[in-house]
């Protein structure tokens, strides 16, 4: 009979918080929230603003974009595009023109994972490693990168952050 009136008080209660976790990096910040908040008593959560995942990237991809592209008189005399300087920083990782390549073949992809990661929607991938192992992961996606077709998942049961090259994953179903 006890028991019986704790389920009938029982309600559901929904709080906004912000949280401080001091760590040396974002993402080690983000994975010791995301274990204190995987725990029986909290039944969902939507993390909207801190994550600073992939930040590099865009960094890297807004110097790309600023920079004029080489032009005609970059090419030697035969034809042949000379060989790009390497810029001293090291990084600016620049995809090859191809001038037949066209849009994105995976943008499709990209939007749906865009719209799954806006909701927070948990997503079923089922990705083929190496050797054909083959996994199927219930997970949320955390985050994406088209320039290096990268996509970054939190795995709901093992609670482990996991990435992928866009062309590991086989196939990918939403729960609604």
């Amino acid at each position: 009979m006890e028991a019986d009136q704790h389920r009938i008080g029982k309600r559901k209660y929904l709080f906004n918080v912000d949280i401080l976790i001091e760590d040396e990096t974002n993402g080690r910040a983000l994975e010791k929230l995301l274990h204190l908040l995987n725990v029986d008593e909290v039944k969902d959560y939507q993390i909207k603003e801190g994550v600073e995942l992939g930040t590099y990237i865009e960094a890297v991809l807004r110097e790309t974009i600023s920079k004029p592209r080489p032009t005609e008189a970059a090419t030697k005399p035969g034809g042949q595009p000379k060989e790009a300087a390497v810029p001293p920083d090291g990084g600016g990782v620049t995809q090859p023109e191809n001038p037949t390549a066209g849009p994105d073949p995976h943008q499709a992809i990209w939007d749906q994972l865009q719209q799954y990661k806006q909701s927070n929607s948990l997503v079923r991938l089922t990705v083929v490693k190496g050797k054909g192992v083959k996994l199927n992961i219930p997970c949320r996606i955390l985050n994406f990168d088209p320039s290096n077709g990268n996509v970054s998942v939190y795995h709901v049961d093992e609670k482990q952050v996991y990435l992928f090259k866009i062309n590991e994953i086989d196939d990918f179903a939403v729960s609604r």
